[in-house]
C-alpha cells in the first residue's frame, strides 16, 4: 500500500509537533540513504529532500504507514506545463531495500503511483523519469518510452542532476492521462 509524505506530515502536525516533522524528514533521509547506498550520494538526497515542493510516495508491507516497514521509496515533484497544458510528475528517485528487491515492491510502488495519479488528476498528464540505463528495459514494462531528448529540455531535472556533456541520459516518458 502506498502513503504519501504530504498525508503524513499532515498528520503528524493534527496530533504532534513541527520537531515530529522534522524527525520524521530526517528519518526518510537516512532510510533513503540506506536504501540506496550504492547508486545515489547522500548529496543528492539531501538536494531532493529539502526542496520542500518535492513529494515522496512509500510503498509499506503494511496497512497502516510505517517507515520502517516501507521497502520502497519515490520521490517526486509535480507542476504544470503551461505550453503543453498538462501536468507532469517528475521521478526524482527510487529506492528499495536491498534485501526487498526484485519482489516487487518497486512495481507496486509505481503501479500504485500511477493509480493514484490517475485517481486525482483529471486533466492530462505524464510521468517523467531520467533511468539508469540498467533500469530502462523495467520501465519499459510501465509503457514507459525513450524520449531520446537532452536532458536539458527538461529544467525539473536539470534542477538536480549534475549535466555532464559526454553523459548518455535515457529520460522516459509515460502518458498517464
Amino acid at each position: 500500500m502506498n502513503f504519501y509524505s504530504q498525508n503524513i506530515i499532515d498528520c503528524i502536525l493534527q496530533t504532534g509537533s513541527e520537531q515530529e516533522v522534522d524527525k520524521f524528514r530526517k528519518d526518510v533521509f537516512i532510510t533513503s540513504c540506506k536504501y540506496s547506498s550504492r547508486a545515489v550520494s547522500p548529496e543528492y538526497i539531501l538536494l531532493l529532500l529539502k526542496d520542500t515542493s518535492n513529494s515522496i510516495a512509500f510503498r509499506c508491507i503494511d496497512t497502516e504507514f510505517n517507515l520502517y516497514n516501507c521497502p520502497s521509496i519515490l520521490i517526486y515533484h509535480k507542476t504544470y506545463d503551461n505550453v503543453n497544458a498538462e501536468f507532469v510528475f517528475y521521478v526524482l528517485m527510487i529506492c528499495t531495500k536491498r534485501s526487498f528487491k526484485n519482489m516487487g515492491y518497486a512495481s507496486g510502488l509505481i503501479d500504485d503511483f500511477v493509480s493514484h495519479i490517475r485517481e486525482t488528476v483529471h486533466d492530462r498528464c505524464k510521468i517523467v523519469l531520467s533511468s539508469l540505463e540498467t533500469a530502462v528495459t523495467f520501465y519499459e514494462q510501465y509503457g514507459f518510452k525513450w524520449m531520446r531528448t537532452p536532458l536539458s529540455d527538461y529544467p525539473v531535472l536539470l534542477r538536480y542532476e549534475l549535466y555532464e556533456a559526454e553523459k548518455e541520459y535515457f529520460i522516459m516518458e509515460l502518458r498517464v492521462l
